[in-house]
């Protein structure tokens, strides 16, 4: 049964304008919503199988939506400022093939806390070493200031897009259901 949106009764106040930032700050930030995510999901016990699927699925929503973003906005705006970006694609398939992984498992069992292991390593290396210690020091070196800016405009705009969209947020549940549905 479809629940009916409720009638708002306020006046919304326009959102305040966000600060511009570098397309390189953008990613941190982001980076910090998914390792709070993995943290959280790290300190969750077996015996709460319920929050830990919760948190899965949320942490495979905003890795998904990272994914989307860099793969749409940021390598193709930075290929020609650093090698490093087809690396990064490559690490992406990886990082997607572990979240479906983790996705698949029962958060009762040892195999969840193993895959959620290898998810929150991979997730470190890519994040961390290759893009936050390597990659973006050369974007910010010698990629333009005015595109670092306009880049991450980009990012803020397009996160925020799918995190609002409805069909973004259907079709990230089709894919958690279906992925479960193949690990019977």
């Amino acid at each position: 049964m479809r629940r009916r949106p409720q009638v708002l009764t306020k006046v919304r106040e326009a959102p305040a304008p966000q600060e511009r930032k570098r397309a390189t700050r953008v990613l941190v930030e982001h980076h910090e919503v998914l390792r709070g995510l993995m943290r959280c999901l790290l300190e969750t016990p077996r015996s709460e199988p319920g929050r830990r699927r919760a948190l899965a699925d949320e942490l495979f929503d905003e890795l998904r939506m990272h994914e989307l973003i860099e793969e749409e906005v940021f390598y193709p705006a930075m290929r020609d400022v650093t090698a490093g970006i087809a690396a990064a694609w490559s690490e992406h398939r990886q990082l997607s093939d572990q979240l479906a992984a983790l996705v698949r498992a029962d958060p009762r069992t040892e195999r969840f806390d193993r895959e959620l292991s290898v998810m929150h390593d991979a997730l470190e290396s890519h994040a961390h070493l290759d893009e936050e210690r390597q990659m973006f020091p050369e974007i910010e070196r010698f990629a333009d200031e005015e595109q670092l800016v306009e880049v991450g405009d980009r990012l803020q705009a397009r996160l925020e897009s799918l995190r609002s969209s409805r069909r973004t947020r259907a079709v990230l549940r089709l894919q958690r259901a279906l992925l479960r549905r193949t690990a019977r």
